[in-house]
């Protein structure tokens, strides 16, 4: 969703498609500037959330206890943790994995709007 209107942000249009109405072009230095700002931004913001909100959850997701962890996967489908398993994670391993990835998306969205 993010990279939605950030494409179209880039190149400056963006198609608007409302529900029972013929869909139109919207350009941001032509016909329906208002439409094209709140289209985009609302792509992004919305992207954005999502994004967000999945970082969030898998950081609280680490960050809980071993208790909490287990009564969230039980939650989410009965899955449930192999008490056998003798080798823990330590934490900084998955802090590290974690950042690496949001690094990996920032050098792209860097790379992508310098390109």
């Amino acid at each position: 969703m993010f990279l939605h209107g950030f494409n179209a942000w880039r190149n400056g249009e963006i198609v608007v498609r409302h529900k029972g109405k013929e869909p139109f072009t919207a350009m941001a230095e032509g016909p329906f500037p208002f439409s094209f700002a709140t289209e985009v931004w609302g792509w992004m913001t919305i992207g954005a959330a999502f994004a967000l909100l999945g970082v969030v959850g898998i950081v609280k997701f680490l960050i809980s206890t071993p208790t909490q962890r287990q009564a969230a996967l039980t939650r989410l489908d009965g899955v449930t943790l192999r008490d056998s398993r003798g080798e823990k994670i330590p934490w900084w391993a998955a802090i590290a994995v974690i950042g690496g990835v949001v690094a990996f998306f920032i050098y792209l969205a860097f790379r992508v709007h310098t390109s």
